[in-house]
């Protein structure tokens, strides 16, 4: 029993250990490289949303194309039909 307890007592220590180890605090960022990211992301904002944009725009496309190949599908079947 006491073997036991101590066997627990240790993997609780050593769980104790590594999980305060585990936890770095960040390092408080210079001015400088605050700014620098800060631009980055606004230039990866700026790339997200043309990309978003140049897509919207393909799909936009394709969807036209789309209805209008489904358009002339419909107006074959209906003049086979007539």
């Amino acid at each position: 029993m006491r073997n036991k307890i101590l066997i627990i007592g240790a993997i609780a220590f050593a769980a104790y250990v590594i999980g305060s180890r585990s936890v770095t605090v960040k390092k408080s960022e210079s001015v400088p490289h605050q700014l620098v990211r800060l631009r980055e992301e606004r230039k990866t904002k700026k790339d997200r949303e043309r990309k978003a944009k140049k897509i919207a725009k393909a799909a936009k496309g394709t969807a036209e194309d789309l209805a209008d190949k489904i358009r002339d599908a419909a107006h074959e079947v209906r003049s086979r039909i007539s």
